[in-house]
């Protein structure tokens, strides 16, 4: 999910939890990571020494996912994207108790021609959330959730040919699995409650977690602790880096 303008900067990934931001900026093939403590910074701060030191960037700021409001609907195969949009348009202004004036809002339409139907997902989020400063509307938006899928994919280069919707990945607390363009989130604690779940990668020791039926488990590397302080938030503005227009 993303909310975007259009880019062709240099890209900066920014996650960030409730210590620290966490910038990791592309070099040519290389990314550089920098840590800030949030005692000591202002978002609006570290995007302004962003810029001296790199010129003209593109800013991906990862949300987390609890913020972004999502709608699933279904249209007839025929009908066009005006059409859609009006809909969208329209729900949006009777589902949500805001204003539209007041909401980022972002949509996939993803043909099923098996059902001669358009599925839409339709994606909002409030504008005063305070997870964010984007008053100059230059940031791109995007979801935590699939920047850190994206970050760690890319990372331990794991296999894209295999059936992702059989993946699951540790994210903190929950385990994520994505299926269909979707994802799901199950508390690891309930994780005997999972399904379709052939691989879990994860970093922490899971001898807590009861056994995923079927499920093969595969530990990934361990970060370097000296620069990475949080593995989590790096993965996540790694992957808000890898950002390209698409989920």
């Amino acid at each position: 999910m993303l909310f975007k303008p259009k880019s062709t900067y240099r890209k900066v990934g920014i996650s960030h939890n409730e210590n620290y931001f966490c910038a990791v900026v592309k070099n040519n093939q290389q990314y550089d990571v920098q840590w800030y403590n949030k005692s000591q910074f202002r978002l609006s701060e570290i995007f302004n020494q962003l810029e001296l030191a790199n010129k003209k960037i593109c800013k991906i700021y990862a949300i987390n996912d609890r913020f972004i409001w999502r709608k699933y609907l279904f249209f007839p195969a025929n009908y066009s994207t005006e059409m859609l949009y009006r809909q969208m348009i329209t729900l949006l202004k009777q589902e949500l108790p805001i204003a539209i004036e007041d909401i980022y809002f972002d949509y996939q339409i993803l043909l099923q021609p098996e059902n001669n139907l358009k599925k839409v997902i339709l994606y909002a989020l409030k504008k005063d959330c305070q997870q964010f400063e984007n008053k100059d509307k230059t940031i791109i938006l995007d979801s935590e959730i699939y920047c850190y899928k994206r970050g760690l994919t890319h990372l331990f280069k794991l296999d894209e040919n295999l059936n992702e919707a059989e993946n699951g990945y540790v994210f903190q607390d929950q385990i994520i699995q994505f299926k269909q363009q979707e994802f799901c989130q199950t508390a690891i604690e309930n994780s005997e409650q999972i399904s379709d779940c052939k691989r879990l990668y994860f970093f922490e020791n899971l001898q807590k977690i009861p056994k995923i039926k079927e499920c093969e488990l595969i530990l990934l590397p361990s970060l370097d602790e000296k620069t990475i302080r949080d593995p989590y938030l790096y993965l996540t503005a790694l992957g808000a880096t890898l950002w390209n227009g698409k989920v």
